[in-house]
C-alpha cells in the first residue's frame, strides 16, 4: 500500500477519530499519535489508569466499527 493510496482512507480514519467525544478523542491522541503513559494520560486528565485504558478502548472499537461499516457499505 503507497502513500498515495492510503491517503484516503488516513482521512476517513481521521474523520472517525474527530468524531469521537472529546474525552475518548483526547485519549486516543495522547496514546497513539503522542505515546505518552497510561500514568501520564490519567494525570494530566484526573483519571484513573484503568478509565484511560477503558476509554481507550472504547475509542478504537469506535472508529473500527464505523470504519468496517464504511468499507462495507461506502460513505
Amino acid at each position: 500500500l503507497s502513500l498515495h493510496d492510503a491517503l484516503p482512507i488516513l482521512n476517513i480514519i481521521n474523520r472517525l477519530v474527530n468524531e469521537l467525544p472529546e474525552k475518548q478523542r483526547l485519549i486516543m491522541q495522547l496514546r497513539d499519535i503522542e505515546g505518552e503513559s497510561y500514568k501520564k494520560i490519567a494525570t494530566l486528565l484526573n483519571l484513573t489508569e484503568e478509565q484511560v485504558k477503558v476509554n481507550l478502548f472504547r475509542a478504537r472499537q469506535k472508529v473500527k466499527q464505523r470504519y468496517l461499516e464504511i468499507d462495507e457499505y461506502g460513505l
